[in-house]
Protein backbone atom coordinates (compact mmCIF):
# COMPACT_ATOMS: atom_id res chain seq x y z
CA UNK A 1 0.00 0.00 0.00
CA UNK A 2 1.25 3.38 -0.97
CA UNK A 3 1.06 6.15 1.03
CA UNK A 4 -0.67 9.68 -0.86
CA UNK A 5 1.77 12.43 -1.59
CA UNK A 6 1.22 15.30 0.32
CA UNK A 7 0.01 18.60 -1.43
CA UNK A 8 2.46 22.02 -0.69
CA UNK A 9 0.54 24.41 0.07
CA UNK A 10 -0.24 26.92 -2.55
CA UNK A 11 1.49 30.20 -2.27
CA UNK A 12 -0.99 33.72 -2.58
CA UNK A 13 0.88 35.22 -4.68
CA UNK A 14 0.44 39.98 -4.48
CA UNK A 15 -1.72 40.36 -6.95
CA UNK A 16 -4.32 37.91 -6.00
CA UNK A 17 -3.92 39.33 -2.35
CA UNK A 18 -4.24 42.92 -3.81
CA UNK A 19 -7.19 41.88 -5.50
CA UNK A 20 -9.04 40.04 -2.62
CA UNK A 21 -8.16 43.11 -0.62
CA UNK A 22 -9.39 45.80 -2.88
CA UNK A 23 -12.57 43.41 -3.83
CA UNK A 24 -13.48 43.23 0.19
CA UNK A 25 -12.89 46.90 0.84
CA UNK A 26 -15.61 47.29 -2.28
CA UNK A 27 -17.77 45.04 -0.68
CA UNK A 28 -17.41 47.34 2.89
CA UNK A 29 -18.08 50.17 0.90
CA UNK A 30 -21.06 49.03 -0.59
CA UNK A 31 -22.53 48.10 2.32
CA UNK A 32 -22.20 50.50 3.93
CA UNK A 33 -24.09 52.65 0.84
CA UNK A 34 -26.69 50.13 1.45
CA UNK A 35 -27.39 50.80 4.89
CA UNK A 36 -27.28 54.55 4.02
CA UNK A 37 -29.91 54.00 1.45
CA UNK A 38 -31.98 51.87 3.79
CA UNK A 39 -32.20 54.38 6.51
CA UNK A 40 -33.49 57.22 4.33
CA UNK A 41 -36.83 58.06 4.26
CA UNK A 42 -37.87 58.01 0.67
CA UNK A 43 -40.45 55.08 1.60
CA UNK A 44 -39.89 51.43 -0.02
CA UNK A 45 -37.42 52.60 -3.04
CA UNK A 46 -34.88 53.43 -0.45
CA UNK A 47 -35.51 50.39 1.22
CA UNK A 48 -35.75 48.17 -2.26
CA UNK A 49 -32.06 49.86 -3.32
CA UNK A 50 -30.87 49.50 -0.11
CA UNK A 51 -31.37 45.48 -0.28
CA UNK A 52 -30.34 45.23 -3.88
CA UNK A 53 -27.05 47.19 -2.83
CA UNK A 54 -26.68 45.20 0.40
CA UNK A 55 -26.68 41.58 -2.11
CA UNK A 56 -24.07 43.18 -4.37
CA UNK A 57 -22.05 43.42 -1.42
CA UNK A 58 -22.27 40.31 0.08
CA UNK A 59 -21.43 38.86 -3.56
CA UNK A 60 -18.29 41.14 -3.72
CA UNK A 61 -17.26 39.80 0.14
CA UNK A 62 -18.15 36.26 -0.99
CA UNK A 63 -15.82 36.90 -3.80
CA UNK A 64 -13.07 38.59 -1.95
CA UNK A 65 -13.28 35.89 0.72
CA UNK A 66 -13.03 33.03 -2.23
CA UNK A 67 -9.97 34.34 -4.08
CA UNK A 68 -8.19 35.26 -0.95
CA UNK A 69 -8.89 31.17 0.23
CA UNK A 70 -7.45 30.30 -3.21
CA UNK A 71 -10.74 28.96 -4.48
CA UNK A 72 -10.11 28.10 -8.20
CA UNK A 73 -13.12 28.83 -9.84
CA UNK A 74 -13.43 32.23 -8.45
CA UNK A 75 -11.62 34.37 -11.24
CA UNK A 76 -14.07 34.63 -13.30
CA UNK A 77 -16.17 36.44 -10.99
CA UNK A 78 -13.13 38.68 -9.39
CA UNK A 79 -12.56 39.79 -13.13
CA UNK A 80 -16.10 40.50 -13.90
CA UNK A 81 -16.92 42.20 -10.68
CA UNK A 82 -13.73 44.27 -11.22
CA UNK A 83 -14.98 45.37 -14.73
CA UNK A 84 -18.61 45.79 -13.50
CA UNK A 85 -17.38 48.38 -11.31
CA UNK A 86 -15.12 49.94 -13.33
CA UNK A 87 -18.35 50.74 -15.89
CA UNK A 88 -20.17 52.57 -13.04
CA UNK A 89 -17.57 54.59 -11.98
CA UNK A 90 -16.99 55.57 -16.19
CA UNK A 91 -20.66 55.92 -16.81
CA UNK A 92 -21.05 57.97 -13.51
CA UNK A 93 -17.49 59.65 -13.93
CA UNK A 94 -18.94 63.36 -14.59
CA UNK A 95 -20.87 63.74 -11.45
CA UNK A 96 -17.91 63.44 -9.17
CA UNK A 97 -14.82 63.10 -11.01
CA UNK A 98 -12.41 62.30 -7.59
CA UNK A 99 -14.28 59.95 -6.37
CA UNK A 100 -14.84 57.88 -9.46
CA UNK A 101 -11.68 58.23 -10.89
CA UNK A 102 -10.42 56.14 -7.87
CA UNK A 103 -13.58 53.88 -7.95
CA UNK A 104 -12.05 53.15 -11.85
CA UNK A 105 -7.76 53.38 -10.65
CA UNK A 106 -9.05 50.45 -8.41
CA UNK A 107 -11.17 48.25 -10.15
CA UNK A 108 -8.68 48.51 -13.29
CA UNK A 109 -6.06 47.45 -10.48
CA UNK A 110 -8.29 44.25 -9.49
CA UNK A 111 -9.48 43.32 -13.06
CA UNK A 112 -5.13 43.61 -13.98
CA UNK A 113 -3.93 41.52 -10.56
CA UNK A 114 -6.91 38.61 -11.45
CA UNK A 115 -5.47 38.06 -15.20
CA UNK A 116 -2.00 37.94 -14.19
CA UNK A 117 0.15 34.51 -15.02
CA UNK A 118 0.72 34.17 -11.15
CA UNK A 119 -2.70 34.52 -10.30
CA UNK A 120 -3.60 31.88 -13.23
CA UNK A 121 -0.82 29.39 -11.97
CA UNK A 122 -1.73 30.10 -8.00
CA UNK A 123 -5.19 28.77 -9.00
CA UNK A 124 -4.07 26.03 -11.21
CA UNK A 125 -2.40 24.78 -8.05
CA UNK A 126 -4.82 25.25 -5.51
CA UNK A 127 -7.02 23.14 -7.50
CA UNK A 128 -4.35 20.34 -7.87
CA UNK A 129 -3.23 20.57 -11.55
CA UNK A 130 0.04 20.45 -11.38
CA UNK A 131 2.15 20.22 -14.59
CA UNK A 132 6.00 19.40 -14.71
CA UNK A 133 6.35 22.94 -16.92
CA UNK A 134 4.48 24.85 -14.61
CA UNK A 135 7.23 27.53 -12.15
CA UNK A 136 7.17 27.64 -9.01
CA UNK A 137 4.95 31.28 -8.36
Amino acid sequence: MSVPERRQPTVRPLPLAVAAVLTGVFALVVVGLAIGSAVQSHGRFSIGVGVMLLLYGALLAWIAIAAWRLRFYIRGALVGSALLNLAVALSSWSSNIPVWSAVAVLSAVIAGCGVLPSTTLALKRARGVREDDLPEV
